[in-house]
């Protein structure tokens, strides 16, 4: 995930530095939009499981979805070229995360987020009368559902910031299509008191165990949108 982050940046910055010289057309883009998009994003888990003993055990996950997202929002222009854009995108649905089954079904535990919004600023350059870049910030948050054998407490919502890089092509009905990719680093997420005692050896005096762990996710997508 580290690489891909790397390598986005790196896009991100070619791509602005390419963009010049600009033509004038931010115009074409300013007003309230409203996108749909179809996204493909895969979501990796670094964690660590900690047993009654202070024993730690580190491990890695991770699964790919196909969601839908919705966005609206407003883009104001603020030269010829250059224009600033305000929005909310919102993921429906439920996504698995992670899933721990233990060979004994005594400490299996499994992890789904919900309801995924981002709140995002998008700086946007016009580089002809009808396409566009835009770097895409926000900061992202969803709802946590932790399941299985835990008596403990566990994280109960993700949050964390997303970064983006898109193209957008608009046509003269007001329709437009973009293309984007980006990545959105969590914070840590953790799940206390895993297990019973009969899932751990005879010196843990504890009988069970706590876990954390740093999700984040990686998507490109294509979008369909109208700009009133």
């Amino acid at each position: 995930m580290n690489k891909l982050n790397k390598l986005i940046a790196t896009v991100i910055a070619m791509t602005f530095v390419s963009a010049f010289p600009l033509v004038a057309g931010s115009g074409d883009f300013s007003g309230p939009f409203i996108q749909v998009s179809a996204k493909s994003m895969g979501a990796e888990l670094d964690g660590q499981y900690t047993d009654g003993d202070g024993t730690i055990t580190k491990g890695t996950g991770g699964s790919i979805a196909q969601v839908g997202s919705v966005d609206v929002g407003y883009s104001i222009p603020l030269s010829d070229s250059f224009l600033i854009g305000l929005g909310i995108s919102h993921t429906p649905g439920e996504a698995e995360i992670s899933k721990a089954d233990d060979a004994a079904d005594a400490a299996d535990i499994t992890i789904k987020a919900e309801d995924f919004y981002t709140y995002y600023i998008q700086p946007t350059i016009s580089v002809s009368e009808n396409s566009a870049v835009f770097l895409k910030i926000g900061t992202s948050e969803a709802d946590l559902k932790v399941t299985g054998n835990f008596t403990g407490t566990s994280s109960s919502e993700l949050s964390g910031e997303t970064y983006s890089l898109g193209t957008k092509t608009m046509f003269s009905s007001g329709m437009y299509f973009s293309a984007e990719a980006g990545f959105t680093e969590y914070d840590n997420i953790f799940v206390n008191d895993i297990g019973t005692a009969e899932t751990n050896d005879a010196t843990d005096t504890d009988g069970s165990g706590d876990a954390k762990a740093d999700p984040s996710t990686a998507f490109g997508q294509f979008s369909i949108g109208y700009k009133f």
